[in-house]
């Protein structure tokens, strides 16, 4: 398990009492920080399930991974160098 993903359900978990606690006062601003502190570890947990898969996926199939990271450096470069090539 991946810290983001400890940290954004902490997040989640707040934001949710907090947006209740907003809502059951009456108090509007803070059921909106609530809801966007509930947002934010949401996306935080899912960054972290992101990161999780990618290092299983790199654990069981190192070449994949390798051939996959080959393959994103000659495309970012050959999008850099055309960039470069248009600017000239």
């Amino acid at each position: 398990m991946d810290t983001h993903q400890v940290t954004g359900g902490i997040k989640n978990t707040a934001g949710a009492i907090e947006e209740g606690f907003g809502r059951m006062t009456g108090d509007r601003s803070t059921e909106v920080a609530g809801a966007a502190r509930k947002v934010a570890g949401q996306l935080e947990g899912a960054y972290g399930d992101a990161v999780d898969a990618t290092r299983a996926t790199v654990e069981h199939s190192p070449l994949l991974a390798l051939g996959i990271t080959a393959i994103a450096g000659f495309a970012l470069g050959a999008l850099v160098t055309g960039l470069s090539a248009r600017r000239g």
